[in-house]
């Protein structure tokens, strides 16, 4: 596991059982450590960048930035994601009897403003709770890691993501300069989620939507806004109102299937790959028209499942089939559970 720590070593030079020694000394003694901004000079370009763009207080920045610690817990819970377990125990994570009743509760709560998001953006109520529900537990999880922290330590000593991870504190500094939030306050996820919805900081400042009419965009602590900017976040990217989300394939599959399984993020095998294989689908749609087939692994072995345009639109919330999957499942259940079977 890489950490900041033993990142530290390495550029100090340390070598062999030398760096093993000094490294395990300095990470036990330094969990969570303040960051050095004359190490750092990426940190004043970025400060260059805020002010002259931005219009932000240069030493109002510095003042944050100074107070930003490296978490070693941040970069090992990156080598750990939920996303890497088989579909079968993803899907235990968040479609449960307890993640049902949640959703059930939360939907009959905020009826009348789901009801508005979908007259506004066409995105069904059911989908837009379930997203919140494995967000944030309806907004009772929302992090308890300082976002600050998370994103600087991301940025600095995770070479893998730094420019991805630097341009999202980038976007968090401009929300903090806005005033749309304390950043020495601000908690949210390992990675830098915020809020209700979960938001990356530029996803905040993009697709956030002051949807209870009071001036402000807060994802934080209004319910309101968060359903509207969820719904607003999958109406840009795509959602068309009343097409389908996922279709079950049921049985044994034809190697036109198995061979065709859909790995990106967009739907990549026309429906003819199908219907030429003898595989039904519950709707009709043209031959040409292009699908994904997704491949799940399920306790007793494969599964496969057509993903439709809706579920590549949900992928790009969080970049995982599983996630997408299990977004619909739930949504699923709460439409069944509205309807009282």
């Amino acid at each position: 596991m890489r950490t900041a720590n033993i990142a530290y070593c390495r550029r100090r030079g340390c070598r062999g059982a030398v760096l093993s020694v000094v490294c395990v000394l300095f990470m036990s003694l330094t969990p969570a450590s303040a960051v050095d901004l004359t190490r750092y000079p990426q940190l004043s370009e970025m400060v260059d960048t805020l002010t002259s763009q931005h219009a932000l207080n240069r030493d109002q920045i510095l003042g944050w930035l100074a107070n930003a610690k490296i978490n070693k817990k941040v970069l090992a819970a990156m080598k750990r994601p939920s996303e890497r377990l088989p579909w079968y125990r993803y899907r235990k994570l968040f479609v449960t009897e307890k993640s049902i009743d949640g959703g059930a509760e939360f939907l009959e709560k905020h009826r009348a403003t789901l009801k508005r998001a979908y007259d506004d953006y066409g995105v069904s109520p059911e989908i837009i709770v379930a997203i919140i529900g494995i967000e944030s537990r309806y907004g009772s999880n929302r992090g308890k890691l300082r976002v600050l922290d998370s994103l600087t330590t991301l940025a600095l000593e995770y070479p893998r993501r730094s420019r991805f991870f630097s341009s999202e504190l980038q976007h968090f500094l401009v929300l903090a300069g806005e005033a749309a939030l304390d950043p020495m306050v601000a908690r949210g996820s390992y990675a830098g989620a915020m809020g209700i919805p979960q938001f990356m900081p530029s996803s905040y400042r993009q697709y956030a939507v002051d949807f209870d009419d009071d001036g402000r965009r807060d994802l934080i602590s209004s319910t309101d806004d968060a359903i509207g900017s969820v719904a607003n976040y999958l109406k840009i990217h795509g959602w068309k109102t009343g097409e389908p989300v996922v279709d079950r394939l049921s049985g044994a599959q034809p190697v036109a299937v198995t061979e065709r399984v859909t790995h990106g993020l967009k739907a990549d095998v026309p429906v003819s790959v199908l219907l030429d294989s003898g595989v039904s689908l519950s709707l009709s749609h043209p031959s040409e028209r292009k699908i994904g087939i997704i491949e799940l692994d399920a306790a007793a072995g494969k599964e496969y499942r057509v993903g439709y345009h809706n579920f590549f639109v949900i992928t790009r919330y969080n970049h995982s089939h599983s996630y997408a999957m299990s977004v619909f499942e739930l949504a699923e259940q709460l439409a069944r559970r509205s309807r009282g079977s």
